[in-house]
Formats: structure tokens, sequence, C-alpha cells
């Protein structure tokens, strides 16, 4: 397939390119855009065909749950059971790090997030990322947006659109070639799921961080 590349800077003045991309995406397509921490595949959470196309272009295992990005706070709502128990600590966190390179794991909304999204699993991983394109992007599309890694599985993960290109070029239906990603790794994921608070991927927020916003004693899964 042909893949349609276009270099764009500023979502203000490529507002037709982020327009295209969101259409793509609302139709069922997969689009390839910067985000704070590497580079994402954006694909519609309300078409699991989509989905199921974002794991065979990634060749990524259907047992690995995709997470979720959202552009504002309140989208998270859309996908995350707000009245579980560990909400507040939620909160917390997205009042201190949000948006920025945190990964949210809580009970999905089970309407709303597929199945094949999550690996059937009944939690869900929420972002808002910290970059003008991400949001843009996602906001125009107007739901939150499934976005792994803009990789194949096993690769390095993408931090400049050269990287996309070498991957996934032919692949997917549009990337969009913007900046260098600011951070260049990948987000910490903390679940919130369990009783206690669980870093499962360390990235550059640390539990240190964490723990002063949160007062039960956060845990680490061993690598």
């Amino acid at each position: 397939m042909e893949t349609k590349i276009y270099t764009i800077t500023d979502p203000e003045k490529d507002k037709d390119k982020i327009a295209e991309a969101a259409e793509i995406i609302r139709n069922g397509g997969l689009v390839a855009f910067p985000t704070d921490t590497v580079y994402a595949i954006g694909a519609s959470i309300e078409s699991e065909s989509a989905i199921d196309r974002l794991f065979e272009v990634k060749n990524r295992p259907k047992d690995n749950p995709i997470n979720i990005l959202v552009a504002r706070d309140l989208d998270m709502h859309l996908c995350i059971d707000i009245t579980a128990p560990n909400n507040q600590f939620a909160a917390r966190l997205i009042e201190n790090f949000w948006p920025g390179p945190l990964t949210i794991v809580m009970p999905r909304i089970l309407a709303r997030v597929p199945d094949n999204l999550v690996a059937g699993m009944d939690t869900v991983g929420v972002r808002q990322p910290d970059d003008a394109i991400a949001q843009a992007l996602i906001y125009e599309v107007g739901t939150p947006v499934a976005a792994p890694s803009a990789n194949i599985s096993g690769h390095p993960s993408p931090t400049t659109a050269q990287h996309v290109i070498d991957d996934l070029n032919g692949k997917v239906d549009m990337i969009l070639a913007g900046p260098d990603c600011r951070t260049g790794i990948e987000s910490t994921i903390i679940d919130l799921s369990k009783d206690r608070p669980v870093i499962i991927r360390q990235g550059n927020i640390t539990a240190e961080e964490m723990q002063e916003v949160i007062p039960r004693k956060i845990l680490t899964v061993p690598r």
C-alpha cells in the first residue's frame, strides 16, 4: 500500500494535515505521529478491525494489550471506570504529571474499550501526551486513540520520523513526520487497578516522584 508522508511542525499551520489524519483514523485507518515520548501509531478505539490491523502491522502478540492516548483529562472518563477504588490516586497523578510521560492503568469501561485492544483484560492504560501535534490529532479525531509505539515489535522504539518511515512505510495509511521526540523513551506505567499501586514499566517519571503525591506505598514489578 502507499503511505502518505506529511511533514508537520505546527498543528495550527498544518490544520489541513491534522484533519486528514484524523479522518483516516475515524474511518478505520492507521496514522503514525510524534508524541512527547516516542512516535505512536494511532487507531480508532471504535473499530475492532483497525485494532486487529494494528496488531498485524506491528507483528505484536495478541496477548499484549495496547494503551490509549487522550487529548484532555476529561477524555479518560470515556474509557476508565472513575468509580474504581484507587480513583483518588489517579486524580492526584493526573494533576501532577499530566500531560506527560505517565500511563495510568485502571479498570476499563467494558462498553467502550474493545476486548481485542486490551487482550480481554478488564483494565486499560491511558495517557495524555505532552505534545501539541499529538493532542491536536487526538482532539480532532474526537475520541481517545489506541496508540502503541510506531515500530515493528522487537525493534527499538522510534524517536524520529525516519525511524518510523524505515519500519512502517507501506504498512500504515499516513505518517506525520514531525520533530524528534523530546523524552525519547516510553512512558512510565503505573497500575492502579489493584489494592496497591504497582509500577509495571519504568520511564522518566520515578516511583519516588509519584510517592510524593500518593500516600500508599508504590511497588515495582521486578524486571
